[in-house]
């Protein structure tokens, strides 16, 4: 090489350098204080990999993945990207093997095969209201005919109301009939075997005969059942309607099951559910509460005000009344994550030190995930934190901005200025939440949500919770009718709101189940928006337009077949046609949500007015994508399907003619192995895809060979 190309090549190198080098590095650099928001993002992708996994890794390898990354990032290597990758790594490394530790330390048998009446004896762990029923989880199950290897230590028993409502803590035997947890009605849908797995339950089923009481609970004994019962006699015991006593138990102690579906419908399509899901609002509500009570009660004794800190006791006893309530409520992640951070913001004023920030998000969500990995599957997880950490994005930008425009204005501008914020945070909400909305349940709120949330949301934080807190307090001496009669009044005009919002026009937003990877491009945009600030924050757009194009391109699929064989469904691109509308209901009812399509067909109504779908006495018949599919009723046709169809699927048959075994087919067994089952069609052909597929084989998976 000669003089002039090393001069070239040097000039070249220092010209990529000073030209490209910073301009995507500097930003990063400057923002330096916000890496470690990242954490627990890196985290989460750590429990995603593992419960992606198709088989459940070894916990060694999960340990060793931890010990090598710990191990690579005190290595001598100084360079700023060495080190980063090293902690990324240990990041990942740690969800992964906080998924592993939970699947391991979780250890949930379930039953393998449905019971016959048998005789079930357990303690009394939970009473939930159901409707005409009632919900019993019970706690070191025995069962006659099983041994202990083979018996779940939890279970949980649908009772009739007539057979009466066992007491919380004792022990009851009773005859009922119990089956393993059910897999998910389809292999994209959620999946709830996993859900019972982590809950500990392993077995669901329903009660024969009423419950005999073997041991009554111990007196001294504190149930947190014990409270929400005594909670929901005192309101249900009170004048008013029962739809909004039903909402004011929801509120007070987190059970929801009394409300009617009805109602319940109607307070979803109106945008305002997250006012019963016990989250932020309530629990900050309760320890503002508290927090005021105890410091204006100190503040009026003179020694108190001069000697003692008042605002620093004030903040430990509204942190024990969070962590009350909460244990009142059952602790659903919505509660954990804001007692979380409601704890470190009441930590911050022992300090003297103020907390509000996406940092304290981040420890929130940290920690969640460490303690309880399963939780990143669920949609309040989701929902929750999307939430938080949009607001605090939000208002890390403009609360000085706005707090300078309206504060010291008087008081009409402060009033305007409270219900813009409520709308604003309303909207930011509703943005937030509404890809996490329409993935997990096909639908969010529209235009009359956000205007019905501006009324009840100050309802809520102003009427409705001080006054129920206020009832819970007067109930020991028997003084709380008049006020929980007062707030069901309150409550009547919020569900009268939630009626008129809900039957308005383009109220709800329905849009049909699409791809999770969709879902994965969504939030990370999300989070690169929210966490790097700047016009570094713009490249988070990408990823969104990138989802939308895959939402856009998905279709979902055109057949599905039940996890039980009971029910198949067609999707011709206009509605959803079942073979059944009579058996399955949960099957159903779960498909036409994921399908936006409130009302189905039956085969046979529909098959004299089309030509794609015909059905007699003996058969039904579907041609999609140049593809026959053959469903037959009972051995005869299925021997003419065999010759005739490009795919026969019986899934009710054990055994079909040889022929059968020749071509595609889904017929009881590959039920029973493979789970719920689903076909994508296109002009390439069609594809068949199983919850087996989906899922692997995992420790809360169930199969038969």
């Amino acid at each position: 090489m000669n003089g002039n190309s090393v001069v070239f090549v040097t000039n070249f190198r220092y010209i990529y350098k000073m030209s490209f080098v910073p301009d995507w590095k500097e930003p990063f650099l400057a923002q330096y204080p916000r890496w470690i928001l990242w954490v627990p993002v890196f985290i989460a992708l750590g429990v995603g990999i593992y419960f992606a996994l198709p088989t459940e890794p070894a916990l060694g390898i999960a340990s060793l993945w931890f010990v090598l990354s710990f191990i690579l990032l005190f290595q001598p290597v100084r360079h700023p990207a060495w080190k980063t990758s090293c902690i990324i790594l240990l990041c990942v490394s740690t969800g992964f093997g906080a998924g592993a530790l939970r699947t391991l330390t979780a250890g949930t048998a379930f039953l393998q095969q449905e019971t016959k009446v048998v005789q079930i004896t357990g303690t009394v762990e939970g009473v939930e209201a159901d409707g005409g029923s009632t919900r019993v989880l019970l706690n070191g199950v025995t069962l006659s005919g099983l041994g202990k290897a083979d018996t779940p230590k939890r279970v949980r028993v649908k009772m009739s109301r007539k057979y009466g409502t066992p007491p919380v803590g004792g022990e009851i035997s009773v005859k009922g009939v119990l089956m393993p947890p059910p897999p998910p009605v389809a292999p994209e849908s959620y999946d709830f075997q996993r859900h019972m797995f982590f809950q500990g339950i392993g077995g669901t089923g329903y009660a024969v005969a009423p419950f005999e009481n073997l041991q009554s609970p111990e007196a001294k004994v504190l149930h947190a059942e014990k409270i929400r019962e005594a909670i929901k006699a005192k309101v249900l015991s009170v004048k008013g309607s029962q739809e909004s006593k039903a909402v004011l138990i929801a509120l007070l102690t987190g059970e929801r099951r009394m409300i009617p579906e009805e109602t319940m419908e109607n307070i979803r399509k109106a945008g305002i559910a997250h006012l019963l899901a016990i989250s932020g609002l309530h629990i900050g509500l309760v320890a503002g509460m508290v927090f005021a009570l105890v410091r204006l009660v100190l503040v009026m004794i003179p020694y108190c005000a001069i000697y003692w800190p008042t605002k620093k006791i004030s903040a430990i006893v509204a942190f024990a009344a969070i962590l009350f309530y909460g244990w009142l409520v059952g602790s659903p992640v919505s509660a954990d994550r804001a007692i979380i951070m409601t704890g470190v913001v009441l930590f911050a004023i022992l300090i003297d030190r103020i907390a509000i920030s996406l940092r304290l998000a981040a420890f929130a969500a940290a920690l969640i995930l460490l303690w309880a990995p399963e939780s990143l599957m669920m949609p309040g997880f989701q929902m929750s934190f999307a939430a938080v950490v949009c607001l605090i994005a939000f208002y890390e930008v403009w609360q000085y901005k706005l707090s300078r425009h309206y504060y010291g204005r008087g008081i009409p501008l402060r009033i305007t200025g409270y219900a813009t914020a409520t709308f604003v945070t309303t909207l930011i909400a509703t943005l937030a939440t509404a890809p996490f909305a329409l993935f997990h349940f096909q639908r969010v709120a529209l235009l009359p949500g956000l205007l019905a949330n501006l009324v009840a949301v100050p309802m809520t934080a102003f009427l409705i919770m001080p006054l129920g807190l206020l009832s819970v307090l007067l109930m020991p001496m028997g003084w709380e009718p008049s006020v929980i009669s007062l707030n069901a009044q309150f409550i009547d005009q919020i569900l009268r709101l939630a009626e008129t919002a809900a039957n308005s026009d383009h109220s709800v937003l329905v849009w049909p189940i699409w791809p999770q990877e969709a879902l994965a491009l969504i939030t990370l945009g999300m989070l690169w928006i929210v966490i790097w600030q700047g016009r570094l924050r713009l490249w988070g757009i990408l990823p969104i337009i990138l989802a939308f194009a895959v939402i856009s391109s998905y279709n979902p699929p055109d057949i599905r077949i039940g996890p039980d064989g009971k029910i198949v469904g067609i999707y011709d691109g206009e509605g959803l046609l079942l073979s059944n509308t009579r058996a399955a209901r949960f099957t159903r009812k779960v498909w036409q949500s994921e399908y936006g399509m409130p009302e189905t067909q039956g085969w046979e109504d529909i098959a004299e007015n089309t030509d794609a779908l015909t059905c007699d006495t003996e058969r039904c018949v579907w041609e999609a994508g140049g593809n026959l599919f053959g469903f037959p009723k009972n051995q005869v046709a299925a021997y003419y399907d065999c010759q005739n169809a490009d795919v026969v699927i019986a899934p009710l048959f054990y055994e079909m003619p040889s022929d059968c075994y020749k071509r595609p087919h889904i017929l009881r067994g590959e039920i029973k192995r493979g789970g719920a089952h689903a076909i994508y069609i296109d002009e390439a052909g069609f594809q068949v895809v199983s919850s087996r597929d989906r899922r692997g084989v995992r420790p809360w998976t169930q199969y038969e060979n």
